[in-house]
Order: structure tokens, then sequence, then C-alpha cells
């Protein structure tokens, strides 16, 4: 057992040291993000009411997660329409910022149930369009909490590409390893996190005037295939 503890242990610490010179000299991606993301999405909209709320606010957040995370631009924007009401919540990290697990990390499926939410449905990497644009595959689940239910969709882009994943018990001590074989010797892209949620269904909000907006300010930070193919 001692032995295997020790091959582990020196894979570990190699793998460090040869991440970190590779790191000194390839310089970190390009980011694409050039301007803030609360000019992208839309603060005016016909007939809807639309709010800015603090990241703290957000089932995802409390004052200290929000300052743990560390993120390079954020925003919490909650449009009302009658009794409807869509919450979009973006999250930021430039190149090397954030690892992937810890970013990964930043679900409903976490943060969400750890704040007291119930999933009552789940379901991985489900396809998603707005109009004829087609999306990249959405994570997507039910979260109910005091009675009331919300319909969730959310996208962890890494490099621009949905990072689609059923989270699978606690951390493992190959994950520096792991993580080069889905991502390569790079993993310093950019990520976003984009969660959309809604007491209504999908179906409900397409027939709702404005609802198409929203969806196609998202196309502009990589949602969309077509955005994503243009900048391959």
């Amino acid at each position: 057992m001692k032995k295997i503890l020790f091959i582990v242990g020196f894979i570990t610490l190699a793998s460090a040291i040869g991440l970190r010179g590779y790191f000194t000299i390839v310089p970190p991606p390009e980011a694409t993000l050039h301007q803030q993301i609360a000019e992208i999405v839309p603060s005016e909209l016909s007939g809807w009411k639309i709010n800015d709320l603090d990241m703290a606010e957000s089932p995802e957040s409390s004052a200290r997660i929000s300052e743990f995370l560390n993120f390079d631009d954020a925003l919490f924007r909650v449009f009302e329409k009658g009794d409807a009401f869509v919450g979009l919540y973006i999250a930021y990290w430039s190149p090397g910022k954030a690892s992937y697990r810890w970013a990964g990390a930043h679900t409903p499926d976490t943060c969400w149930v750890q704040n007291g939410w119930t999933c009552t449905d789940r379901e991985y990497s489900v396809p998603f369009q707005n109009g004829d644009t087609e999306f990249q595959p959405a994570e997507f689940g039910v979260y109910e909490k005091n009675g009331t239910a919300q319909n969730v969709y959310f996208w962890h882009l890494v490099g621009g590409t949905a990072f689609g994943y059923k989270q699978q018990g606690g951390h493992n001590i190959f994950g520096a390893l792991i993580d080069i074989k889905e991502h390569g010797l790079d993993l310093r892209q950019e990520q976003f996190f984009i969660r959309l949620s809604s007491n209504r269904s999908l179906e409900q909000l397409k027939k709702t005037a404005g609802f198409e907006e929203i969806l196609a300010s998202l196309s502009e930070l990589g949602l969309s295939e077509s955005e994503q193919s243009s900048a391959l």
C-alpha cells in the first residue's frame, strides 16, 4: 500500500512540475470576451421588467462564495413579464483564472442542492435551439424549494465548448491527468458558466415575445453552434 501511495505521489508531483514548466514557456490562449456581459445581454425589453441583482442573491452564491469564485465578470439579471420570470446568471473566468473542476462544481447540482433545493428531474447534454439557431447541448434539471419549482438549463463552456457531464462521487486523485486527457495540455482556456432558469417551461417561454432576444444574446457568448464553428 505504501508503495502504491508513493507511486501516486510521485506521478502527481511529476505532473505538477511538468505542467508548471509547460505553462512558463507557453502563453495562455487569447480571451474572446472583449466587452462587459451586462452590455451583451438585453437591459431593456418591451413588456418586460428587468432587474440586476447582486451575485450573492443567486441560489449559486453567498457573499463569501462569490468572492471565493473570483470571477472576471459576472451578471445576475432577472426578467419578469406578468407572473413569469426568467433568471439569467452568467459567470466568466479569463484563460488560466480557474480550474475546470472548480468552475464545473458551480452548478445547481452542487450549489442549489446545498442551499436547500431538491432536484426532481435531471437530463444531460439535451438539444437546445433558438428559432433556426442550434445551441450547444445544455444540462437540464427541475429544482424545487418551498413549494416552488424552477426549470433550469445551464452550460459550462470550456474554451468555447460545452462540457457535458454527470457528477460522480468525490474528487479523483488523478483529476489533473483526467483533465489533460479530456482537454489536452493547455488547461488554461477561458470559461463561462451560463444558467437560464424560469417558472415556465421552455416551450411556454419561446411563445413569449422578447424571450428570443434573451437567447440571441447568449449566442454572442459562444452558445450557438454557428458561433463556435466560426471561432475554429
